[in-house]
């Protein structure tokens, strides 16, 4: 493997003014225009009928949140945020028909505010019916679908659950999700950095817990992850979760968050006081371990080729057996990882997906969400420009890995 000797090294980078930027992203929010949105439903659409027709199904059922949000270009139907699956059924045929099925206590809410604009039509029932006859989806279904076998994102005998191919139709992200992206990537990190210059010593994990998802919520975003530690557990779990240990020098602040669907994955850390030696020296090493990631992260690529650098990477900083530790990340869009990346993985790299790499290293992470543009840039969809980082070369381009902000 070459990819960590390819332009892994920190020294020399501080000179990257000359360098060509890792990232360059609009900032400003997005202006998704309704024919905007027709375009990327329309791209979306010849997608699903295309593969539909291939496989020979007459129709597709559609009931996870992910799946409803990205054919729709951002429509809403949740209620239960802890559910993957929603209270409306979307039924697209291969001909491009497209019907929503719901009791009453959804259909007004959906035809005026969500899908009646986009051309569903609508098949609604008493919510008293729905809940004593399990006949009753079984009838609706049948009346479109006429007698043609189904594809289904959810386990149900009225269709082939094919969620793992719809998984595939949405990796690819479109013009119009790119600048969406973009937008909530910048979002995302501001709030989390600005969390970090908010924590004070003495508060609980707890209270940055909610400190950081009001901080998204108020900026219309909904977090699905959210990942605070403090002090020595940071040091014991790599997945820990919020208590009421009060704060004492060391901080993560870790979310996923999404919006119109879409789910940027970001950290950072805020310690009070000098660094230990050994926790910059870790942190360093993860950045290298990232970059190693990135330079991997190309066309032509698998998943597989991006852990193979990761796994070289970690022995050259020193850790041979942190990946193990750990997932590493992977493809990112409309779950928290579509997929990770293990050893021999064949999913393929391709332009215009993201991904949020995320290497450890007891204690520290690195975790940023980019995009692979067309033109093979990386494109770091979480670089706000005012946080401390350590600059890494990724081929032709630097890489500033998030660094620990030091208060």
């Amino acid at each position: 493997m070459r990819y960590m000797l390819v332009g892994i090294a920190i020294a020399a980078l501080l000179a990257g003014a000359s360098q060509a930027q890792f990232g360059d992203s609009a900032l400003s929010p997005p202006v998704i225009t309704a024919a905007q949105r027709n375009e990327e439903i329309t791209i979306k659409m010849f997608r699903l009928t295309t593969w539909l027709q291939e496989e020979g199904y007459g129709g597709v059922l559609i009931n996870q949140y992910r799946n409803f949000q990205w054919i729709t270009g951002g429509a809403d139907m949740q209620v239960v945020t802890a559910s993957e699956r929603g209270p409306v059924t979307l039924v697209i045929t291969a001909t491009g028909g497209r019907y929503f099925l719901c009791s009453n206590s959804e259909d007004l809410r959906m035809q005026n505010e969500e899908l009646g604009a986009l051309g569903y039509e609508g098949v609604a029932w008493p919510w008293y019916e729905g809940a004593s006859d399990s006949g009753t989806m079984a009838r609706a279904v049948a009346g479109i679908a006429q007698g043609r076998p189904l594809a289904s994102d959810f386990d149900t005998p009225l269709a082939t659950n094919e969620s793992e191919a719809l998984r595939g139709l949405r990796l690819v992200l479109t013009q119009s999700e790119i600048e969406k992206y973009r937008w909530l990537g910048r979002q995302c990190a501001e709030a989390c950095e600005k969390v970090c210059r908010e924590i004070e010593p003495g508060m609980t994990e707890k209270q940055v817990q909610a400190m950081i998802s009001s901080e998204l919520m108020f900026r219309d975003i909904q977090p699905t992850v959210l990942l605070m530690a403090s002090d020595e557990r940071l040091f014991s779990y790599r997945h820990p979760i919020a208590t009421d240990k009060p704060v004492e020098k060391y901080v993560q602040v870790n979310i996923c968050a999404k919006k119109w669907g879409l789910v940027i994955a970001v950290t950072r850390y805020v310690h009070f006081g000098p660094l230990p030696g050994d926790l910059g020296r870790k942190l360093r090493g993860c950045a290298q371990v990232c970059g190693a990631y990135l330079g991997a992260t190309r066309e032509g690529n698998t998943a597989g080729d991006v852990i193979a650098a990761g796994q070289e990477a970690f022995a050259f900083v020193g850790w041979p057996d942190e990946w193990q530790m750990h997932h590493q990340g992977g493809a990112i869009a409309y779950e928290e990882r579509e997929w990770t990346g293990y050893p021999g993985a064949r999913m393929p790299i391709q332009a215009n997906m993201a991904f949020a790499w995320n290497p450890t290293i007891q204690g520290a992470k690195v975790e940023d969400t980019v995009l692979l543009r067309e033109d093979g840039v990386l494109e770091n969809l979480t670089d706000t420009g005012n946080w401390p980082t350590i600059p890494v070369r990724v081929g032709d381009q630097v890489y500033n890995a998030p660094s620990i902000l030091v208060r």
